[in-house]
């Protein structure tokens, strides 16, 4: 197992957390009303079973996934539970008022978008990468089991795990999971940034 430094802690979760800030000003355009997005914990690992014994209780699931491409490669996942689903959708149709003919998972696929835009603008610009995310794909599982069988696990890489808070102006709250699946060479990449 790889041991992962406190400096590419970090220096991840002042990425991670400055791409949510910024994904919060334009979700909150979307949905007419103010959204934060607090990040409660950043944490990065090497081993993919972390996942799987942290959240084993999260059953039918939304997954919206999006490819990273360019000179790093890797794969997002904003994972919602029924509950965050549904709280999230209705809050963002509610912007398109009640004879609104959006489908729910048109919005949820462009709610990726923001969120996973800005962190991957984040990467480019902080790693000094051309990189971007590929269109989003829609994605359902029964649970977390068979989301994390899903996974490529022959392939090396880290995971950047995310816990944060979305919190709407109507004291409304979801806690979804973000999971972000780097390309191994990410810790080169962050170390070298001193040199």
């Amino acid at each position: 197992m790889i041991t992962i430094t406190e400096k590419e802690q970090l220096l991840m979760s002042e990425i991670i957390s400055k791409g949510y800030r910024n994904a919060a000003v334009s979700f909150s355009k979307l949905t007419g009303q103010q959204v934060m997005i607090e990040v409660a914990h950043v944490e990065l690992c090497s081993d993919h079973n972390y996942l799987l014994k942290k959240y084993n209780h999260q059953d039918n699931l939304t997954i919206l996934q999006t490819e990273i491409i360019g000179q790093l490669s890797g794969v997002s996942y904003l994972i919602f539970n029924e509950k965050e689903k549904i709280t999230i959708s209705q809050m963002s149709l509610a912007s398109f008022g009640s004879n609104s003919t959006l489908d729910e998972n048109i919005i949820l696929l462009e709610i990726d978008n923001i969120i996973s835009a800005a962190v991957i603008t984040e990467l480019s610009n902080m790693l000094n990468l051309r990189i971007y995310g590929d269109v989003p794909a829609l994605l359902k599982f029964d649970n977390m089991t068979d989301f994390h069988n899903s996974l490529k696990l022959e392939d090396e890489g880290h995971y950047v795990l995310t816990n944060s808070t979305f919190l709407f102006a109507n004291h409304k709250m979801i806690s979804p999971i973000f999971l972000w699946k780097m390309d191994k060479r990410i810790l080169e990449i962050v170390n070298d940034l001193d040199n």
